[in-house]
């Protein structure tokens, strides 16, 4: 009865992450192969729509629209068969329109010729004018939903929280999935 002890067990070790390694490879295969599906399922649903609905509603937009153009049509010939040649209309005759008569206007006399600007001071007991600033008014802002300080917009108190809560709970679930079998 003799035992063979070892001290470091790698036999044992090495199958334990091949078996958590083909675990994880499983998962990942299992996953690719539902996305895989997920897409095909979508292209294949393009496929229908494109070829079977979409042609479907278009014939009958098409029949539609040559039902509204027959009726408008008919409509046209029934009230052109009903109208009465129109009497003439009593028009004024025209009348003379007066044309503008020319008026004089005075010539131009000579034209005073500004003097150069001189290089001399100016005298002391002359005023420089200033200007004096004048108060503009502005407008105050108001606020338009009472007495709140926190404008209406946004996603408010209850969006931000189902939002927080919704985030959450994915973070769970997510964290959940993640974890090996």
């Amino acid at each position: 009865m003799e035992e063979e002890f070892d001290i470091f067990p790698e036999d044992v070790e090495e199958e334990e992450e091949i078996a958590e390694e083909e675990g994880s490879n499983r998962m990942f295969i299992i996953l690719m192969a539902g996305m895989g599906a997920l897409l095909l399922l979508g292209i294949c649903a393009f496929l229908v729509y494109a070829f079977v609905i979409a042609p479907g509603r278009l014939s009958a937009i098409e029949e539609q629209n040559q039902a509204v153009i027959a009726t408008q049509t008919a409509q046209a010939a029934a009230t052109q068969t009903a109208q009465v040649t129109p009497s003439p209309t009593n028009t004024p005759t025209p009348t003379d329109t007066p044309v503008p008569t020319p008026t004089s206007t005075p010539a131009p006399t000579s034209t005073p010729t500004p003097e150069p600007p001189t290089a001399t001071p100016r005298s002391v007991d002359q005023e420089t004018p200033t200007v004096t600033p004048t108060s503009t008014p502005e407008a105050t802002p108001t606020l338009s939903n009472g007495d709140r300080g926190i404008p209406g917009t946004g996603i408010g108190a209850i969006g931000a929280s189902a939002l927080a809560v919704g985030l959450v709970f994915l973070l769970v679930i997510v964290r959940r999935l993640r974890r090996p079998v």
